[in-house]
């Protein structure tokens, strides 16, 4: 009699688990799975080309920084603002500073020339610009502080803006009918502005309405605002460019463009009192956030289109493979994994042809470049495995419809999401009737 436990007759052979599982699920599970596990394989590679999109965009921000330090960078123009040192009283405490008068009324009206400067295959939009500045101090004694005496000798107009290269000529100003001199502060920067200093040589507090014009000339890359330091402002900026954008403070009051010219038009006042500075005359009236102005934006920008286009390229490659599993699972043709991932790196590919293209040639003409030359590969393959050129035509036809839908929702700016979710739920609707017989089919 042996001690040795019995085996129980119905005990399963190694593997039965497996190939009861696999007759559940069936071969066109098991396939669907295969086909699932190998698209997020793809998106392996579609990282790299997402990273390669960004390595260039990159480089395209230091090309535009290079082009900006060599012509001029983005521009900030400060508005006269008559600026009055204190000295203490005899016997009294020392009270260092200055005060900032802001202008009763100031006009600022900019005349900008944009043109394209290129390095390689990179571009950046520049301009030269033409400031014209008038305006009037108002009446100064209320302003006067009682603790100090204003240093009439010492008083003196202050402009300035960020980079003062000029363009042409020299900038220019006028007080009560008088040309000043120019006193360059390079060593000091005022918040955003290299300041330039036009000493007025005054006796005394000036004529309430005297009034101040003059012009400057600049060069700059891709941006121009305005910063006025007054009680009443009128601002404008013109210009010949498609896409300008506003920004600052507040909005223009009149905007319009007409063809490829624009004009802006602000009105109101960013400083209604006058301000106690420090010993180097530069104080919070001179941030930036009370400028108002415009930046010069490409019609398209194809950096950004790219970048969108990249983030499509998982539903790319999704609906390609998912063609080629309805065309096996309704037209009995056999396509071997391996062809699946043929066709998801010719997806894959698409948003690097789109960036290599549209670097030369624009983002429109490489979209279509780039559609085309996938849609013609990818098409002559379909025939090639399946043997068949219907189904060529079909999927030829299927990723016209991808490419075309996906242009339109990427030109769209507000309505893009609404176009894209009711473009997905027609898309599901579609497959949900391609396989809704799935069961039949297997059998």
């Amino acid at each position: 009699m042996s001690d040795s436990p019995a085996v129980p007759d119905s005990a399963p052979p190694p593997g039965a688990a497996i190939a009861s599982g696999a007759r559940i699920i069936g071969p066109t599970g098991i396939k669907l799975g295969l086909i699932a596990a190998l698209v997020v394989a793809l998106l392996i590679p579609q990282y790299f080309v997402a990273g390669l999109i960004a390595e260039r965009e990159a480089r395209q921000r230091e090309v535009r920084a290079e082009i900006g330090r060599s012509w001029g960078a983005s521009q900030t123009v400060l508005g006269p603002v008559l600026v009055v040192p204190l000295r203490a009283p005899a016997g009294g405490a020392s009270e260092p500073g200055a005060i900032a008068m802001p202008a009763t009324e100031l006009t600022m009206a900019a005349t900008l020339v944009p043109e394209r400067r290129r390095r390689g295959l990179f571009e950046a939009v520049v301009y030269t610009a033409r400031i014209d500045i008038a305006g009037r101090i108002g009446d100064v004694a209320p302003s006067l502080p009682t603790d100090a005496e204003p240093d009439w000798r010492a008083a003196y107009l202050m402009t300035g803006a960020t980079d003062l290269r000029p363009a042409t000529d020299a900038p220019t100003l006028a007080f009560a009918g008088r040309a000043l001199a120019v006193v360059r502060e390079g060593s000091t920067r005022c918040g955003v502005v290299e300041a330039l200093r036009w000493p007025l040589g005054l006796d005394g507090p000036p004529e309430p309405g005297t009034g101040f014009a003059g012009t400057m000339e600049l060069r700059g890359t891709e941006a121009l605002s305005l910063l006025p330091v007054a009680r009443r402002a009128r601002l404008s900026i013109e210009g010949a460019w498609e896409t300008p954008s506003y920004f600052g403070a507040s909005l223009p009051h009149r905007a319009s463009s007409e063809g490829e010219a624009f004009r802006a038009e602000w009105v109101g006042g960013v400083a209604d009192r006058a301000l106690r500075l420090p010993d180097d005359g530069c104080g919070p009236v001179l941030e930036r956030s009370a400028g108002m102005g415009v930046a010069l934006l490409e019609a398209v920008p194809t950096y950004r289109m790219v970048t969108r286009t990249a983030k499509y390229a998982a539903l790319f490659v999704l609906l390609a493979v998912m063609t080629y599993w309805l065309f096996e699972l309704v037209s009995r043709v056999r396509i071997h994994l391996v062809q699946y991932g043929l066709l998801g790196l010719s997806m894959v590919l698409f948003p690097m042809l789109l960036l290599a293209i549209s670097e030369a040639a624009g983002f429109g003409i490489a979209y279509v470049v780039s559609a085309a030359m996938v849609m013609g590969q990818a098409s002559f393959y379909t025939a090639a495995v399946t043997g068949r050129a219907r189904l060529a035509i079909v999927f030829a036809g299927v990723l016209a419809i991808l490419f075309g839908f996906l242009y339109v929702v990427l030109r769209m700016e507000s309505m893009a999401l609404l176009a894209g979710a009711l473009g997905l739920f027609a898309l599901l609707s579609a497959v949900m009737m391609a396989t809704r017989r799935i069961a039949s089919h297997e059998a």
